[in-house]
């Protein structure tokens, strides 16, 4: 009887691992408060030292200040009224959210993509909406 309880506590156990995985792996709840908030200085918090940045005409790797600075302006430019995420998902160690930045200048389709918690690219382009 005890082998079996030991069996199926680890197996309980074992099971479990991947869960708590998976669940670590999302984007960052951070980012989407940052992104709700339209707040650069927050967002900055999870740039990987270089970031590909897809906003307006630019369109590069930048290194995490000069993609601060890019996001700030944008910010400054486009008054943010909200974030609404449409879409999240994962894999192995990535993952990405999808949404919608209403700002006081129109609508803005989000993608961000993440490892270990870090954007790696942020694509923030004109909505067709």
């Amino acid at each position: 009887m005890k082998t079996i309880r030991l069996f199926l506590l680890s197996f309980c156990l074992i099971c479990a691992v991947p869960l708590v995985q998976a669940q670590s792996s999302e984007v960052p709840s951070g980012i989407i408060s940052a992104l709700d908030g339209g707040n650069a200085s927050q967002l900055s918090a999870y740039l990987n030292d270089n970031v590909e940045l897809v906003i307006g005409n630019q369109n590069d790797v930048f290194s995490k200040p000069q993609a601060t600075g890019i996001i700030a302006d944008f910010f400054r430019k486009n008054k943010v009224s909200g974030f609404q995420l449409l879409h999240k998902g994962n894999k192995d160690a990535a993952s990405f959210a999808i949404g919608t930045l209403k700002t006081n200048t129109g609508s803005f389709r989000v993608y961000v993509l993440t490892r270990k918690n870090e954007i790696q690219q942020l694509r923030i382009e004109p909505s067709n909406e």
